[in-house]
């Protein structure tokens, strides 16, 4: 939450920023660009004019001195999917960031169809009675939906009660979706998977798996800082809380240290002198175990009595309630629009389990890009969202994916999701970590021609403001001059 929140404070600015940089740099050459009149050799002799054009200004741009000592890749793919322009390393896999989340949501469009949902059920193997009694357990159902609310928790107890239930034989059972891979990669740094962007994507999620820390700081600075309320998670969590008062001003530096399906949670690091209720953003070790305990606790409230008897499950099911999430457009416009990390995650578990016969997620996403025409070199898919920095791919195959989404079946809904950027002359998805920037998507050219570009840096210098620096390069491109 912290990378993001940051994010966006860069390019809230980056308008601000290129202009000022525009209007003080070296104006850039001007592209020459094809155009469509003249026979084969003027067309032939433009297009070279216009790669020359593009190698000149990509070799002025990333001279300049705040690049120094960074990786970078960038191509450019007309509307047929040639390439214009790649730089040499755009034939060399880097680390993508977030951008990766193009991979996946452009697979989830077209291998589980824009009507799809998450489905989350209250159901039992057998009939309530009509005097209120389930002879059996009751179970809820999900299938991994990233967007459910404890809201959407409280209508399905609800519908329940509603239909007359006053006790359960058996015990609240939380199945979840048989996602075949942990909840959190082996690759994710310990230090992001507690904080809320790092939580992990369990068969059952809640709230985003999420959760909103309050803090006390000390009156003075270094005193240990209170932690309010210390009930976000199971009620059987541990909290070591070995957060201290920093100076005024200095915001959210707070690290949250946990585990999936674990009872314990470290917080190290600052709040700031003079704040009151001090909010931090962690994950919620297990959302399963917290969903349980809040829908009993509904339940029971409204006079539902459990047994908690042993009984075996019977192999019919009847459903009692029904909760379905928005259709996955909208999940994917939400998702690209605040880089959620989760939401990503699950679609890339779901396609895991929708195609039963690969052995695993990344298996199904790279062939189902092989069979549209991609020929990966150097990828490394660890996961969905890009939060794994040992994702590896190369910007020709990154630009080649987005390519042939925004050209498949539902390539205008896929594009309508992306962010607009640089005066509404790119449509794009941005990734970002330390020292990482990635942005994959569509530039609009001089002559109206809409092209593919993928820009990838690796290795930038912590300090560098590099957004300014991207729009620049884009401006360019999509003006064919710096005026």
């Amino acid at each position: 939450m912290k990378a993001a929140a940051a994010i966006g404070g860069i390019v809230a600015v980056a308008g601000w920023g290129v202009a000022a940089w525009l209007f003080f740099s070296k104006p850039l050459s001007p592209i020459a660009l094809r155009s469509d009149a003249g026979g084969a050799d003027s067309v032939a002799n433009e297009t070279g004019s216009e790669k020359a054009g593009l190698e000149g200004v990509f070799r002025e741009w990333s001279s300049d001195p705040g690049l120094s000592g960074a990786l970078l890749g960038f191509c450019l793919l007309d509307e047929e999917g040639n390439t214009v322009f790649a730089s040499p390393l755009a034939a060399t896999a880097l680390c993508p960031a977030s951008a990766l989340k193009t991979v996946t949501t452009a697979a989830a469009l077209e291998l589980l169809g824009p009507d799809f949902c998450f489905t989350t059920q209250l159901v039992s193997d057998i009939e309530i009675t009509p005097a209120g009694v389930l002879d059996g357990d009751l179970r809820l159902q999900s299938q991994g939906d990233p967007t459910f609310s404890t809201e959407d928790l409280e209508a399905l107890a609800d519908q329940v009660i509603k239909a007359g239930l006053k006790r359960v034989n058996g015990k609240l059972v939380i199945d979840g979706a048989d996602f075949r891979e942990p909840p959190v990669s082996d690759h994710w740094n310990w230090g992001d998977i507690g904080n809320a962007y790092g939580v992990g994507a369990f068969g059952f999620n809640l709230d985003h798996n999420r959760l909103t820390l309050r803090f006390q700081p000390a009156a003075q600075e270094g005193g240990p800082a209170a932690l309010l309320n210390p009930d976000g998670a199971t009620k059987d969590t541990r909290w070591i809380n070995e957060v201290l008062t920093g100076p005024s001003g200095t915001g959210d530096r707070v690290v949250i240290y946990s585990e999936p399906n674990g009872r314990t949670v470290t917080l190290r690091g600052s709040v700031p002198l003079g704040e009151k209720n001090f909010p931090v953003n962690g994950a919620l070790p297990d959302p399963p175990a917290k969903g349980r305990e809040l829908l009993q606790a509904k339940l029971e409230a409204a006079g539902v009595k459990f047994s908690g008897r042993e009984i075996p499950k019977r192999t019919q099911v009847a459903v009692l309630a029904e909760h379905e999430s928005q259709a996955l457009p909208e999940i994917i416009d939400h998702l690209h629009k605040v880089s959620d990390n989760l939401e990503a995650q699950c679609l890339y578990l779901t396609i895991g389990l929708q195609k039963t016969t690969d052995p695993d997620a990344a298996y199904s996403i790279r062939r189902h890009w092989e069979g549209r025409g991609v020929e990966f070199k150097g990828l490394r898919l660890i996961d969905g969202s890009g939060l794994a920095r040992a994702n590896m791919i190369r910007p020709l195959d990154l630009a080649k994916v987005n390519h042939l989404a925004r050209r498949g079946s539902h390539g205008e809904r896929f594009r309508q999701s992306l962010t607009t950027y640089v005066d509404g002359r790119v449509r794009s998805k941005l990734g970002a970590m330390s020292g990482v920037k990635t942005d994959v998507g569509f530039i609009t050219m001089p002559d109206g021609r809409e092209f593919t570009f993928c820009l990838m840096a690796n290795g930038l210098n912590p300090g560098l403001n590099y957004w300014p620096l991207r729009d620049k390069l884009l401006l360019q491109i999509s003006t064919g001059s710096a005026q």
